[in-house]
């Protein structure tokens, strides 16, 4: 039973890893203007209940896109409007870009391939 949640944890690092560089890899690399800071949901829903995110709400070319990961207090974000960034976009996956130096997925996704990897070996 262990074995298999651990392939189910090691598959889900995977798909975030992919959903996030199938933008990054295949993107647009552009300059992009912080314009304000939207509460958004989070794409999934714990206990019944749709989680909400914040994020920025950055604009490129007259067009408003909103970061993937956008910040964790609102106070501080809102500070961070007018500010410039490097995002990378593209149009096939939304409205949504990922800022170019944000490792929290790469954070995330190794801290699961750990976990999956010591579930594995726990029950060989």
């Amino acid at each position: 039973m262990l074995i298999v949640f651990g392939i189910v944890v090691l598959a889900s690092a995977v798909l975030l890893l992919y959903l996030k560089y199938r933008v990054v890899l295949g993107g647009d690399k552009c300059k992009a203007t912080i314009v304000d800071v939207a509460s958004r949901n989070g794409g999934y829903v714990v206990g019944g209940v749709q989680v909400r995110k914040k994020a920025f709400i950055v604009k490129i070319n007259n067009r408003k896109y909103y970061t993937a990961h956008g910040c964790i207090f609102e106070k501080f974000g809102k500070q961070k409007i007018g500010k410039e960034i490097t995002v990378y976009k593209k149009e096939q996956y939304g409205n949504e870009v990922f800022k170019m130096h944000d490792y929290r997925i790469e954070i995330v996704s190794l801290i699961l391939v750990i976990f999956s990897i010591f579930l594995i070996r726990y029950s060989l």
